[in-house]
């Protein structure tokens, strides 16, 4: 463990840039490496090991540089984006060619009235929200697309070709031209993210060119086009080094963002709150006057599991039309991406996804009677609990589950017409926004200018019910319960 902290350490000075921004991005970038399975070997003898990188040199022939600056042969070394190309002779995963012809001298058209030779990092359109994801696919990915379809909704992602140790988007003994299929024929956008997610404004005219060149055959290898809407690594592509003009004369339109979720530092159950406050406090409640291109990434666990769900609730809530990028550019799908004249791809587009199988279809079906956005977007629909999403988040099929509070976008939920008769409340809910009274009901026939019933009957009923279902579900220990017991008393429904 002191190797590895010493090795973190001598990783710090390459991860410092001027651009206090590029440095966190990086370092988070280096984290999400260091959990890969292989990560923590690089510690071993590092002392006999020669040193590479900037001011010292390559590795010799055969070895990869890593991000800490030690040569050697296996996973930690190799992998990119944390194996330094400029060093590494050719050795790092993101140095292998796809298969195929270079797509180099494609023809590039400048079709529709979206600007080139720009950082674009808002919609055009008020009322409109663009959900991003960078750096897939990746094993959380699939999830990231049933939450999507399970809400009707259309994202873009932004595809590195080969990170993470995860191999070539391109390679069909992997899952990965699967899952991009998937997202196509869902009606998704796919856009670039580089080949192995190098710094573009740092690399050398040959890397450069590289990430751009070899991402575009391995889409080719798999749609039979490439995108045109480019994403750079750390969100940087400057004039200065020449990348910006460079992919303009390559066709690109270049994507930023305007509202940055920070999921790659909260990506535990403990953190990820600080993603959902970011993204609730970031976005406006007057859609009318307000855009967003939002930043978030399917390579992180508590993004699939957690966040997602949260920002579509968030999204609908407050009146946003969620919709791919370029559409929220105002461009047309066929300006999206380039065709590749000569190539056929082995598996025709309209075929490609397979009908999802029914582990797919029900992978958000609640597995211990909870539900919404605050449990990752499970549903109620189709649960052994009920079908219904109560506003407190659990699964049932009565009256205090399916009228007022009932959350529609996880279960099903009763329908009421304006005037018609108000349904006596049957979980303390009451007033016109709920379409329920409390005369006549078990909690007391007076409701509060906050829509609650009075607050003792209210809390203990509450806990009552909470805690039925919370041994039901889980048989948790004393200690668990008391926490329970604590937590639901110490609510007070006139603050809500």
């Amino acid at each position: 463990m002191r190797s590895l902290t010493l090795l973190s350490l001598a990783a710090l000075p390459s991860m410092v840039f001027a651009d206090g921004f590029m440095a966190r991005r990086r370092g988070a970038e280096f984290n999400v490496a260091a959990r890969h399975e292989h990560a923590s070997t690089e510690s071993e003898g590092l002392e006999k090991r020669a040193t590479c990188g900037k001011d010292i040199g390559s590795c010799p022939e055969g070895q990869c540089c890593s991000a800490a600056g030690y040569c050697g042969t296996t996973s930690p070394y190799c992998t990119s984006p944390q194996c330094q190309m400029a060093y590494s002779n050719g050795n790092c995963d993101g140095s292998k060619k796809p298969k195929g012809a270079t797509t180099a001298s494609i023809p590039r058209s400048t079709n529709g009235k979206v600007p080139y030779n720009v950082y674009i990092t808002n919609c055009t359109t008020p009322g409109m929200f663009a959900l991003t994801f960078d750096d897939g696919p990746y094993k959380y990915t699939d999830q990231v697309l049933d939450i999507l379809k399970q809400n009707n909704i259309k994202a873009t992602f932004f595809i590195t070709g080969t990170n993470l140790g995860k191999g070539q988007i391109d390679d069909e003994t992997k899952d990965w031209p699967k899952v991009l299929r998937r997202m196509y024929s869902e009606g998704h956008q796919l856009a670039s993210h580089s080949w192995s997610h190098e710094d573009l404004t740092a690399a050398s005219d040959e890397i450069r060119q590289q990430q751009i060149i070899y991402n575009e055959m391995a889409f080719r290898n798999i749609f039979g086009f490439f995108p045109k809407y480019l994403r750079p690594p750390y969100g940087t592509c400057n004039r200065v080094s020449g990348c910006l003009d460079y992919v303009t004369k390559l066709g690109y339109h270049v994507i930023n963002w305007n509202l940055d979720t920070k999921d790659y530092e909260n990506n535990t159950p403990a953190k990820i709150q600080n993603s959902k406050d970011t993204f609730s406090n970031g976005v406006s409640t007057n859609a009318q006057a307000n855009a967003y291109i939002e930043l978030s990434h399917d390579v992180q666990e508590q993004t699939a599991y957690n966040l997602t769900a949260f920002m579509i609730k968030t999204i609908k809530d407050r009146g946003y039309k969620a919709v791919p990028v370029g559409e929220c550019l105002g461009d047309a799908r066929e300006n999206w991406y380039v065709a590749d004249p000569n190539f056929k791809p082995s598996v025709p587009i309209s075929s490609a996804t397979p009908s999802p199988s029914p582990s797919a279809s029900t992978s958000l079906v609640t597995k211990d009677g909870k539900c919404g956005a605050n449990n990752g977007g499970t549903q109620c629909t189709g649960s052994k609990w009920g079908d219904c999403c109560s506003y407190n988040n659990f699964c049932g099929s009565t009256s205090g589950y399916c009228d007022g509070g009932c959350q529609s976008d996880f279960g099903k939920c009763n329908k009421w017409t304006t005037g018609s008769a108000l349904i006596v409340s049957a979980n303390g809910l009451c007033g016109d926004k709920y379409h329920q009274t409390c005369k006549g009901s078990t909690y007391g026939d007076c409701c509060s200018k906050n829509g609650n019933w009075q607050v003792l009957h209210y809390q203990v009923s509450r806990y009552l019910l909470n805690l039925t279902m919370y041994l039901a579900v889980t048989q948790a220990p004393t200690a668990a319960l008391a926490a329970r017991v604590a937590s639901e008393l110490a609510h007070d429904p006139s603050e809500e």
